[in-house]
């Protein structure tokens, strides 16, 4: 850890504070001070339709060219969306329930993905994790920070389950913006819907 056990404990410390900061706010209506912009969150379809969720009204798709590099995987998540400045980014990747092997819960499969994070790098911290309040759909998350060789990033990944579907997602941002997203985020993830039935198209690039 670059900092110290300090720096995280703070950090935990802050989030009641921004919430308190951030629960006068209308996702759906209002502008919410991020960045030192107002942002608004509007709805989006993806996935034919099949998703929509709440995203930044600044953001957009990620260019094919900068999601080679910053996703070296070819497992990147088919759906990336990124601020101009491409270090704020949100990705989802849809499966059907029935082709994921071994399913059980939502807990198991938080569970086994805050392993593999630990598992590929160790330095990694987390910080917490919850459920979703959805009506129709399952929801959980968690969050932790990872570093890079000259900075440090926040991480909140989830899942929302349908008896047909689940939605695994992701968001980060550099480190030093993690009061100013976190809670908006957060709130984004209980608008998620996922309807509809159907083929399911691949979107990977």
């Amino acid at each position: 850890m670059k900092k110290g056990t300090y720096v995280d404990e703070k950090i935990i410390s802050l989030q009641n504070f921004v919430k308190k900061r951030t629960s006068s706010y209308e996702l759906l209506t209002d502008e919410i001070p991020i960045r030192g912009k107002g942002i608004r969150f509007i709805p989006l379809p993806m996935f034919d339709g099949k998703v929509n969720a709440l995203i930044p009204q600044n953001f957009t798709e990620m260019p094919e060219m900068i999601a080679k590099v910053r996703y070296i995987s070819s497992n990147r998540p088919p759906v990336l969306l990124t601020n101009e400045y491409y270090d704020d980014n949100f990705g989802f990747h849809l499966l059907r329930r029935g082709d994921i092997q071994e399913y059980t819960n939502l807990d198991e499969l938080i569970h086994q993905m805050q392993d593999t994070v630990k598992l590929h790098t160790p330095e990694t911290v987390i910080y917490g994790k919850g459920s979703i309040n959805l009506e129709r759909a399952d929801g959980r998350w968690f969050e932790y920070k990872n570093f890079t060789l000259d900075d440090e990033t926040y991480n909140l990944q989830f899942l929302v389950s349908t008896e047909e579907y689940l939605l695994a997602g992701t968001f980060n941002c550099m480190m030093c913006f993690y009061d100013d997203w976190r809670e908006s985020v957060l709130k984004s993830l209980e608008y998620i819907k996922i309807t509809g039935k159907g083929e399911l198209k691949n979107e990977s690039r």
